[in-house]
């Protein structure tokens, strides 16, 4: 499997770690297709009343946007499943689309 990491820039890396650890939050990719046709990176958790958006430079793809989310959260020490189980719950909360 290739990997992609490298090719995610560490300064967008070290501050989006920055934002998701002031709020408290994993990361998470969101597509809305009337708002935005690109995918925006947004932070989760447990008890937020509605995903928060991360202020970033505009992100191509929807993979692009996952690589980075998953790079995010493993140094969270979060997995796939660990942000699943957020949304989750969050969605039986309401407070998601």
């Amino acid at each position: 499997m290739h990997n992609h990491s490298n090719a995610i820039p560490s300064d967008l890396v070290r501050d989006l770690d920055r934002q998701l650890t002031h709020l408290g939050a994993v990361a998470h990719v969101s597509v809305d297709c009337t708002a935005s046709p690109t995918p925006t990176l947004v932070g989760i958790a447990r008890g937020f009343l509605a995903p928060l958006p991360l202020n970033h430079s505009r992100i191509d793809t929807f993979l692009e946007a996952e690589l980075i989310a998953a790079r995010l959260n493993a140094l969270q020490g979060i997995t796939d499943r660990q942000r699943m189980v957020i949304l989750q719950c969050m969605s039986i909360a309401g407070v998601t689309g």
